[in-house]
């Protein structure tokens, strides 16, 4: 087996279940993308407006370990599957978090169909399907904090994701003076 790190269902190591990856999974570098275009009669090619991305999808090639008997291997397998659907039987929404990008976690559900191939009792392989309507991964909140103490006076918040995103904007009066005018600038960096 190759050693390709795990991942974490709902912030629970897949290894709690039984579960390891079988082979790092293949993922593609983005998603599809979703292209508005027309085709304009008299003019070669399309007219592109715009696109969009599309869900992103995850085929985690997985195998069941460590299982002595036919029965250790079934209740494994229904715990796992206990994970992705909630009680009314409808997947659920889960986080998904890779070892080897800590912090960074996908929204997924179960999506489409688990072939299952019973090779024998030790080891189960099989490949979990999953997907996240929103394509984007996501890192827990970060604050910025820092104290105006000059007038006028201008605090940088600095974004490390990929994509732009609003900042939260708190402000605190701890003086006994109102504010009376202040600058906050935001700046994104594209990673």
């Amino acid at each position: 087996m190759v050693d390709n790190g795990g991942f974490l269902i709902d912030g629970i190591p897949c290894s709690t279940y039984g579960v390891t990856l079988a082979y790092a999974p293949g993922q593609p570098f983005l998603p599809d993308t979703r292209d508005r275009t027309v085709e304009i009669p008299g003019r070669a090619g399309r007219y592109w407006f715009d696109s969009d991305l599309g869900p992103r999808e995850f085929s985690l090639p997985c195998r069941f370990q460590d299982c002595a008997t036919a029965a250790a291997l079934d209740t494994l397998i229904r715990a796992f599957a206990r994970v992705f659907v909630h009680v009314h039987g409808r997947p659920r929404m889960l986080s998904l978090e890779f070892d080897d990008s800590p912090g960074l976690s996908y929204m997924v559900r179960y999506n489409g169909q688990i072939p299952f191939d019973r090779a024998w009792v030790g080891c189960s392989e099989f490949t979990l399907e999953l997907i996240a309507e929103d394509p984007y991964a996501y890192e827990p909140e970060d604050a910025t904090t820092g104290n105006l103490t000059g007038n006028p006076e201008t605090l940088i918040v600095t974004s490390t994701g990929n994509v732009e995103t609003p900042a939260k904007i708190c402000i605190t009066n701890n003086g006994s003076a109102p504010i009376v005018g202040f600058t906050i600038t935001t700046h994104y960096e594209v990673i």
